[in-house]
């Protein structure tokens, strides 16, 4: 019996994108003006993918960074097989590199986490694992609750980030909703109509993707020592705009 055309063309698409996703994790670093770290953080996660086994690859967004961080980049792209980099014409912003990072990953897991070397690299395979073991579908490295802590934070930072958790529990019960460094399933998201404003994607993944169960896991998130903090008087605008789009979103649903 001859195969439809249709069903063909259905069976060929799912064997090249299964061909495709040959990583079990994907990870997304948004950069900009972290010449600095970047080489560093790359050789920690390269020693943690060896550590623990783990097929991963690494896709740096560069949003042509004036200090020269997107050429750093693709050298290291040429000395670790699993860097890849996708370079951008101009500051575009941290949530839509993510994004965009996502779009051409190679993998169904995706994650994301900051090139500053703030979030602790040794956490991936614990991170990983949770949904490797069907435990979740969605797992957030977790400053704020049993084992998480800050490090290197003023007074100001401390209140801008409990502030904004604090906004975010009108629509979720995770306690870390401002944590730059997750990981989900790609099929959670796909589909979606994601277009979060500014530096923090994760509230926007919270509302909008589709998963069962969402696990935090602790971390101790270390000030950067090196560059300069991409955080400020627009972010925290940005923010506002983003939690007041969902907030008629909702009206709107319930009406």
């Amino acid at each position: 019996m001859n195969m439809p055309k249709r069903k063909i063309k259905k069976a060929e698409k799912a064997r090249k994108e299964n061909k495709e996703k040959i990583y079990d994790i994907s990870m997304s670093v948004p950069t900009y003006n972290e010449k600095e770290n970047i080489a560093k953080l790359i050789g920690e996660i390269y020693n943690e993918f060896k550590s623990h086994g783990i097929n991963g690859e690494v896709i740096i967004v560069d949003d042509n960074s004036p200090d020269g961080t997107g050429k750093i980049a693709d050298e290291l792209a040429k000395k670790y097989k699993f860097v890849r980099v996708l370079h951008r014409k101009g500051k575009e912003g941290l949530s839509s590199a993510v994004l965009a990072g996502f779009a051409i990953s190679k993998s169904d897991i995706v994650g994301v986490m900051d090139a500053d070397l703030s979030h602790p690299t040794n956490r991936i395979h614990t991170m990983l694992n949770v949904i490797k073991s069907g435990d979740a579908e969605f797992v957030v490295g977790s400053r704020y609750m049993p084992g998480g802590d800050i490090i290197g934070w003023n007074a100001w930072r401390l209140l801008m980030s409990r502030g904004a958790i604090m906004i975010s529990r009108l629509f979720t019960r995770v306690r870390d909703t401002m944590s730059g460094f997750f990981m989900i399933r790609k099929k959670c998201i796909e589909g979606k109509k994601l277009d979060p404003k500014g530096f923090k994607i994760l509230l926007e993944l919270l509302i909008k993707a589709d998963y069962d169960r969402v696990v935090e896991v602790p971390i101790v998130f270390i000030n950067r020592t090196k560059g300069k903090s991409k955080a400020g008087m627009k972010e925290i605008l940005d923010y506002l705009r983003n939690v007041w789009g969902y907030i008629r979103t909702r009206m709107k649903e319930n009406n």
